[in-house]
């Protein structure tokens, strides 16, 4: 007659109430001999769940603290990082817009000195010139640029001779000559073809209009 096979039902729960009290042994910080003498509700073992759950809840606040504080400066760290990074920037773009700005600043007053220099070295050719029509016009042509030369100083006046006026002798050294000049201009203007030019008056003239223009940093 053969065996008889069947299961052992008591058994098996002790093992899986052995397996439950050692697991919640574990996570309550209760020691096994206390849970199986007592049982889990007994008020040792609460007392144990209860400190288990008291630390458990203080590591976890502890641990989202530290997180919090890990965010935080990350976030400061990101926001003066983007900071630096902006700034750093708009230095560069500003560099470059001053460097264009100074580029441009330094042609231009370039071209404007080279457009002077152009219209002196035009007077000088007509100083050199053979007949008194090339130097009339010289002289004349060089009282332009004085009036131009003193209203960019800020002397006032609609006419050269305002201007010269409006001039300070103690600031400007060559204003007597700049005056010597003015008049022989305006004795060009008043004689026409009639007045006689000689050629060491036109070149001490215009000699007198380069030593103010020099003055006035306007050649």
């Amino acid at each position: 007659m053969g065996s008889v096979n069947f299961l052992n039902i008591e058994y098996i729960l002790l093992r899986l109430n052995d397996i439950f009290n050692n697991i919640f042994a574990f996570f309550t910080g209760t020691p096994v001999q206390t849970i199986e003498t007592q049982g889990v509700t007994s008020p040792q073992v609460a007392s144990h769940v209860l400190g288990t759950i008291s630390f458990a809840s203080e590591q976890i606040a502890l641990l989202g603290m530290a997180a919090a504080l890990i965010l935080l400066a990350l976030s400061v760290w990101i926001r003066i990082k983007l900071e630096v990074m902006e700034h750093e920037g708009f230095h560069i773009r500003e560099a470059k817009y001053h460097t264009h700005d100074a580029h441009g600043e330094h042609a231009e007053a370039h071209h404007e000195e080279s457009g002077k220099n152009v219209r002196w070295e035009e007077i000088m050719k007509l100083a050199h010139g053979t007949n008194e029509s090339e130097w009339r016009r010289a002289i004349m042509e060089a009282d332009i640029m004085l009036g131009e030369a003193l209203e960019h100083q800020g002397y006032r006046g609609n006419t050269v001779g305002e201007r010269l006026k409006d001039a300070n002798p103690l600031q400007m050294t060559t204003l007597d000559i700049a005056w010597q000049a003015h008049k022989v201009r305006n004795e060009i203007a008043h004689g026409g073809e009639g007045y006689h030019l000689s050629e060491w008056d036109t070149k001490g003239t215009i000699d007198f209009y380069r030593r103010t223009l020099e003055e006035l940093s306007f050649i």
